[in-house]
């Protein structure tokens, strides 16, 4: 079930998240992104990939698009629910 960014049960979600002091990524689905160093990013909690080239890859998110920009970039490992992303990352930006 797909639920609105201002529905009274997201708000609930985003208040009993807060109370519990539970971590918001599993809790409201939200992605987390790990960078080690510049050449290596882990996205959890996507959807779906938008674009894929050795120059940009997009991923889909439930909180907005990942742009990740670079040289040599490959999936390195893609599961349902993580993808490790290297190569030479010059700059990534959510919208």
């Amino acid at each position: 079930m797909k639920l609105k960014k201002n529905s009274p049960i997201q708000a609930l979600k985003v208040n009993l998240t807060a109370a519990l002091e539970l971590p918001e990524e599993v809790m409201l689905n939200l992605p987390l992104i790990t960078i080690t160093g510049k050449n290596n990013m882990l996205i959890e909690n996507y959807k779906n990939i938008i674009e894929y080239s050795q120059k940009k890859i997009r991923v889909s998110t439930s909180a907005g698009i990942i742009s990740i920009d670079g040289t040599m970039l490959l999936l390195k490992e893609l599961t349902k629910d993580s993808i490790i992303i290297t190569g030479t990352i010059s700059a990534f930006t959510f919208t």
